[in-house]
């Protein structure tokens, strides 16, 4: 086995040189930081195991040459056996050790990038900087959103000596800030779609803002089902409209979609249920729709705040061809972190309208507003101020 070691500014580097000095199946050993000079470096040490000449199977005793037919089928199965567990180990080897440079090189990052902040901003505010960037990943924000956050509250706050409690508090209006805003806040069409996937509480969350519209608004509203996949959903919602004296409407093409809404000529509030699919159909929708095009409509979002950030950015993307004009937080109260759906918001460019957080119909909805929703997603800095719940954030 051929082992070299290697000084190198950087883990990169290190796996270029290791790839011409000893070919693509070289094995990282170990990589661990050391300083050269005034310098941080890398020390990483590689192997390979040059192709063995092939053994000739046939083998000399004293009986004379034994062919290649005389070796037997259990020793192949033993030799083929062995090969199999090195091939195992060696993979087992090769993911541990591109975690190890990973997490070297995350470790790599996250240091230079405080001791930048430390060097602008002082020790003690270095430190402040940290517990935000703590607070930030244990409350569900990606590393880069946590990183960008800070570096614009440290560029905004330069030159102040400011408190830890002011740091997280400008961190929270830098979220409101960028969070996608909406113009006309509190003022929806009179048609509105509720879109998302499966199971994100779609018929429910329509149900609270009909019960909404009708009991507390006092607006005449009328509710129409265009899912023909789920026959619970159309029954859910013909039982809520049952419960609150309100008409329901199936219309599952878009010649029975035209009809409905001429029925509903003199309504104030048309809410729309919609399916949920794994592969939502765009076309479908937007031939929907074409008859609003000139008085409009609201095309809503649903996505569950439980839901992993991954997820529902797929979600975003999926839903990219169906004009949506805002997004809609369902499953507030099964959360218990929310900094993932600030990159999820942002991605989709589109504003919040409403948050729910219960199963209580009408009660457990609440428009979502900037100051509330920002503080939502920022979470509650550890032990500072009492932890709230959702609905009691609204």
């Amino acid at each position: 086995m051929q082992i070299k070691r290697y000084e190198v500014a950087t883990i990169n580097e290190a796996i270029g040189r290791i790839k011409q000095d000893l070919g693509p199946d070289a094995v990282i050993l170990s990589a661990r930081k050391i300083r050269s000079g005034a310098k941080q470096a890398f020390e990483v040490t590689a192997a390979c195991d040059p192709d063995p000449k092939p053994k000739n199977p046939v083998s000399e005793g004293r009986g004379g040459n034994r062919t290649k037919e005389d070796v037997s089928e259990s020793g192949m199965t033993s030799l083929r056996r062995e090969l199999d567990e090195i091939r195992a180990s060696l993979a087992t080897i090769a993911r541990d050790q591109s975690l190890r440079i990973e997490l070297a090189e995350m470790k790599e990052t996250l240091n230079h990038f405080f001791d930048v902040v430390g060097m602008r901003r002082g020790r003690t505010q270095m430190d402040d900087h940290r517990r935000l960037y703590l607070h930030l990943k244990e409350s569900g924000f990606s590393q880069a959103a946590a990183c960008r956050i800070i570096e614009a509250v440290n560029a905004a706050q330069s030159g102040a000596a400011g408190q830890a409690g002011d740091l997280f508090e400008a961190a929270r209006r830098y979220i409101q800030k960028t969070l996608p805003a909406d113009p006309t806040f509190g003022v929806h069409k009179r048609v509105q779609f509720f879109l998302g996937p499966t199971g994100v509480g779609k018929t429910t969350t329509l149900a609270k803002l009909a019960a909404r519209y009708a009991m507390v608004e006092k607006k005449k509203v009328g509710l129409i089902n265009t899912d023909n996949y789920r026959i619970a959903a159309a029954e859910q919602l013909g039982t809520y409209a049952k419960i609150m004296g309100l008409p329901v409407e199936t219309a599952t093409t878009a010649e029975a979609f035209g009809l409905a809404l001429k029925k509903y000529d003199g309504l104030d509030v048309i809410l729309v249920d919609t399916p949920g699919r794994a592969n939502p159909d765009g076309a479908s929708f937007r031939k929907l729709v074409g008859p609003l095009k000139e008085a409009g409509y609201d095309a809503h979002l649903l996505i569950s705040a439980a839901g992993d950030a991954d997820y529902l950015k797929r979600v975003v993307d999926q839903y990219e061809a169906f004009d949506v004009r805002r997004m809609l937080i369902t499953k507030t109260d099964e959360a218990i972190r929310f900094g993932g759906l600030y990159d999820v918001i942002g991605r989709s460019g589109r504003p919040v309208s409403f948050v729910t957080c219960g199963q209580n119909v009408p009660q457990d909805i609440r428009e979502a507003t900037p100051g509330a929703l920002s503080a939502l997603i920022f979470g509650n800095p550890g032990g500072r101020q009492a932890t709230r719940a959702p609905k009691e954030m609204f």
